[in-house]
């Protein structure tokens, strides 16, 4: 019984007033499991280094400097992480190029001929004869007036010192005339530009109404042109494709300057893709009399993985049609209408050699030239940062050769004839340089894989660590680190903690 007693006498405070310690002690009771589990971490763990952590192994200054390596090898594995991710996140396409895409699958160019000279003096004269001129108006002056179209073309353009503008536009709506009509009228036409045309080897007639062989009237910056595989005004227009290539294949035609009395201005051929309006950005090769002229064109293809196509349009850089919503996506048309709307802001109309964008619009006239031509280079440098390029795209490089045929009376082509040309006449051959295409593909620079496995990497030459060890490593700063402090809380001795 004595004992007995003796034993209660000892259990009691045990169980009360050192409990009562432990409970009030918490803060200490968690630096002494913390330290206890990272004493058994460095037992147990296989991570390279760790094992020189043990509290057997190294005191001192020699755990001070593997400590100290330990912790710079961590930085820098965290430091090489930020630079991964950084890649990854920013930058993630690359570019990637192949040759492996016939000229069957890539479109033909489109072929735009336009006359430095928007207003031909001759057709003026001509035109303003079958117009109905009140008689307080005189002839000439709305002759005159015609001159003022130039302020849409020409970055340079000075007004003349008289107002007949105001009279020629005057007549016009009279005779209920658009200034594009207007245009179209007293510009160099198809027909005097173009006068026999081939393709390939085969002869066609070169203003006949077939959907792709024919040259149609059009606009472009340089006012009213020519085109061939290219039709702004019809939306369901789609370009063909070439299956022949090199000198003897692709588009041919005898032209001509299309000024009567002076033959010296020229004529500017413009390359372009056939789907958008030809701007200041088309390759751009400059004809004369009497000489042919070779076009090699060289088109290029940009295209987009899955992978690209899945990551946000400012990650990718591109848009496609499915973005927006729209049955054809273009970042040229996207750039028009953006400067469209800039000068329907400003003038309150839209320019007559633009497509047209709407009804909501009324169509500039000759009053409105001043307008147009003071705000010329502001309409030009318009921003517009929401039109992102295509994520896939066709653009056409150009190389061009010119022969004097005064000089030499010599053509490669078989159409050619010292009696079909007279002294404006030109040739102009357009065709593809090759059978293959160049194709510029973006891809993804890294997948989630490849991250996952170059962030393995790392922390593999740093610290020798795996996925198995970050488990073990997380598994010791919960579980284990809970169970220690759960076990000490209760008093129980180190043995049973294990």
């Amino acid at each position: 019984m004595i004992d007995t007693g003796k034993c209660r006498e000892k259990k009691t405070p045990s169980d009360g007033s050192a409990g009562g310690n432990l409970r009030r002690e918490a803060p200490g009771l968690l630096k002494s499991a913390f330290l206890f589990t990272f004493w058994e971490y460095t037992e147990r763990t296989k991570v390279s280094g760790m094992w020189l952590l043990r509290r057997n192994r190294t005191r001192g200054l020699s755990r001070f400097i593997w400590s100290s390596v330990l912790l710079q090898l961590l930085l820098l594995s965290i430091y090489l992480t930020l630079l991964l991710w950084l890649k990854f996140y920013s930058y993630p396409i690359l570019n990637t190029i192949s040759n492996d895409l016939s000229i069957t699958d890539v479109a033909f160019p489109g072929v735009t001929i336009c006359s430095p000279k928007v207003v031909n003096t001759e057709r003026v004269e001509r035109y303003v004869k079958t117009l109905k001129i009140p008689k307080e108006y005189d002839i000439g002056e709305v002759a005159a007036g015609f001159e003022f179209l130039n302020a849409f073309t020409d970055q340079s353009f000075e007004p003349p010192p008289h107002e007949s503008f105001r009279v020629t536009d005057t007549v016009l709506r009279l005779n209920n005339v658009s200034t594009w009509e207007a245009a179209m009228a007293v510009s160099p036409g198809c027909s005097d530009y173009v006068k026999r045309c081939f393709w390939g080897h085969s002869e066609f007639q070169c203003n006949q109404s077939h959907e792709y062989l024919s040259f149609i009237p059009t606009t472009a910056y340089l006012g009213p042109c020519c085109s061939f595989n290219y039709n702004p005004r019809n939306a369901s227009f789609v370009p063909f494709s070439a299956n022949i290539f090199g000198m003897d294949g692709g588009l041919t035609f005898v032209g001509a300057e299309g000024s009567e009395r002076n033959l010296n201005t020229g004529l500017i051929v413009l390359v372009h893709h056939p789907m958008d309006y030809v701007t200041e950005s088309a390759a751009s090769v400059t004809i004369t009399a009497r000489s042919e002229s070779f076009v090699e064109v060289s088109p290029t293809v940009q295209s987009s993985s899955a992978e690209v196509l899945e990551l946000s349009e400012r990650k990718r850089d591109c848009l496609i049609s499915d973005d927006l919503q729209l049955r054809n996506y273009r970042q040229a048309a996207c750039l028009l209408a953006c400067q469209t709307e800039a000068i329907v802001q400003k003038c309150g109309c839209h320019p007559y050699l633009l497509p047209i964008v709407g009804n909501k619009f009324k169509e500039c006239n000759l009053n409105d030239t001043f307008c147009y031509s003071e705000n010329y280079d502001n309409f030009k440098s318009v921003r517009c940062d929401q039109c992102l390029p295509n994520c896939y795209d066709v653009t056409y490089s150009t190389l061009s050769y010119r022969t004097d045929l005064n000089q030499h009376q010599f053509s490669v082509s078989r159409f050619y004839s010292p009696e079909l040309l007279n002294n404006d006449s030109f040739v102009l051959r357009v065709y593809l340089a090759k059978q293959v295409v160049p194709v510029i593909r973006k891809v993804t620079v890294m997948s989630w894989v490849g991250l996952l496995s170059d962030l393995g990497g790392i922390f593999n030459l740093c610290l020798g660590l795996s996925m198995i060890s970050v488990v073990e490593f997380f598994y010791y700063c919960t579980y284990r680190l809970y169970l220690n402090y759960q076990l000490q809380k209760a008093g129980l001795p180190r043995k049973a903690w294990q």
